[in-house]
């Protein structure tokens, strides 16, 4: 069993969903990046392919880097380059592309790494 809240209750960490109709059908959450300082992690960040095109996964990153910014400098996330779109878009809201990660974390099946300066 997963603690998703625990995860989360610390005041520089956020999770947010969007509902629609009683259905989440998207959320990400802002995390400190273990063993750094300044750096959060873009965290679980997901739309269901009904709602994507429509500018929540927009409107979702504009609110975890407004909070984010309050208290980190960088912004860090790993995904997976088969993951074409979020690629895109990633790098459409200015994430940088690493070679290798910042540390090692416990995806370490992700082969995509990016930071961004908040």
């Amino acid at each position: 069993m997963g603690c998703f809240y625990e995860v989360y209750e610390n005041e520089k960490s956020k999770y947010w969903v969007v509902e629609d109709n009683n259905k989440i059908v998207a959320g990400c959450g802002i995390g400190l990046l273990s063993n750094t300082e300044n750096i959060c992690e873009l965290q679980k960040m997901y739309s269901l392919k009904e709602v994507r095109g429509t500018g929540i996964a927009n409107e979702l990153l504009k609110i975890s880097s407004e909070f984010a910014k309050k208290h980190y400098q960088k912004c860090y996330l790993e995904t997976f380059a088969n993951m074409v779109a979020a690629n895109k878009f990633y790098s459409k809201h200015k994430f940088i592309q690493l070679e290798k990660p910042v540390v090692e974390t416990e995806h370490y099946v992700c082969d995509v790494w990016y930071i961004k300066t908040l």
